[in-house]
């Protein structure tokens, strides 16, 4: 322990911008698809964002995985999200991520968890669309304004050439705030809509990115050759899309049938393994087809994958930070302000 490195998050963000976090993720994927990667299920410790107790509106996630290739490295990532942290100031979504050296186990670094958590969830959805997508879409619409809603934006616009955005969120306020902000940033039209209906009818690419646990985007509103995906912890879709699209994609089976927009239906026993057309390691990898079709509409459930976490926490670890002696003195001046 006397040479952990302590790595923070401001930099983090120095050195990792989307493109590289949308390789980085489909890297990862393309190791899980070679079974170069172990993964158990994420594991939830609920302190009452479902339960009534203790009633503190929250819950943790542990994510362990072991990443091989060329990252050959160990760790896990402890995360939590509390619904009423925003208003405390207190962003949703916190985490640290803890890399272990693969052969001995000796602990090589703690670093921010937060930065790599925001931004590899939108990347996830920029290979989603890399491999999903129809090529020519022009219209994507969002539901969600907050942190995700800005990352998955600007993962999408990295694969696809976006010409419009249609942002709807449950405070009308944070939506117009967000077109101000986005349009700027993009250099394309970004619309507040007053409604879903509004945002998702006629759109290309559908994503939600909420704390909801209901139904925010109906099945009669996506459009033949939609790609619609889902990235909350809750249902936030009308069941009948996952159940009656063309082809119902997932990161993980076994993270999806723990938690997410399918859980509801896999604990009624209306969706199995057996309705899921692919995990996403296994398109990566060319074993399973993305999309074959213009006019196909495609579901695709990212429910978040640890290894997604530690493998980009490893990558950079040992291409930017392994041989720098000064992190743990910058940790320590950055967490004492």
């Amino acid at each position: 322990m006397d040479h952990v490195k302590m790595i923070a998050k401001e930099q983090i963000e120095k050195i990792l911008d989307m493109k590289r976090t949308i390789d980085m993720v489909e890297k990862v994927y393309e190791l899980h698809g070679k079974d170069q990667v172990l993964m158990p299920a994420k594991i939830t410790l609920d302190t009452g964002e479902s339960n009534d107790w203790p009633p503190y509106g929250g819950s943790y996630n542990a994510m362990p995985a072991y990443i091989g290739g060329d990252i050959d490295i160990s760790g896990i990532k402890w995360v939590w999200g509390f619904n009423d942290n925003r208003a405390k100031g207190i962003p949703y979504i916190g985490g640290v991520i803890i890399l272990n050296e693969a052969r001995t186990g000796e602990v090589l670094s703690i670093m921010d968890g937060s930065y790599i958590t925001d931004i590899r969830t939108g990347a996830s959805a920029g290979v989603a669309a890399r491999y999903l997508a129809n090529k020519d879409s022009k219209v994507l619409a969002i539901i969600g304004a907050g942190v995700q809603g800005r990352m998955n934006a600007r993962a999408i616009l990295e694969e696809l050439d976006i010409e419009e955005l249609r942002i709807t969120d449950i405070r009308p306020g944070a939506a117009e705030e967000y077109a101000r902000e986005m349009s700027e940033e993009l250099g394309i039209r970004v619309v507040s809509c007053a409604t879903n209906e509004e945002a998702c009818r006629g759109a290309d690419v559908i994503i939600t990115v909420t704390i909801a646990d209901e139904p925010l985007v109906m099945n009669e509103w996506l459009k033949p050759g939609c790609t619609v995906m889902s990235l909350g912890s809750f249902q936030e879709l009308d069941e009948q899309i996952p159940l009656s699209c063309d082809k119902l994609v997932v990161d993980s089976w076994a993270q999806n049938a723990h938690r997410g927009e399918l859980l509801k239906l896999v604990k009624a026993g209306r969706l199995t393994e057996a309705n899921v057309h692919a995990e996403m390691p296994d398109i990566v990898v060319g074993k399973k087809a993305g999309r074959e079709s213009h006019d196909e509409i495609i579901c695709a459930c990212i429910i978040g994958m640890g290894s997604t976490d530690i493998g980009i926490a490893g990558a950079l670890y040992k291409e930017n930070f392994a041989d720098n002696n000064d992190l743990t003195e910058f940790a320590l001046r950055t967490y004492n302000k």
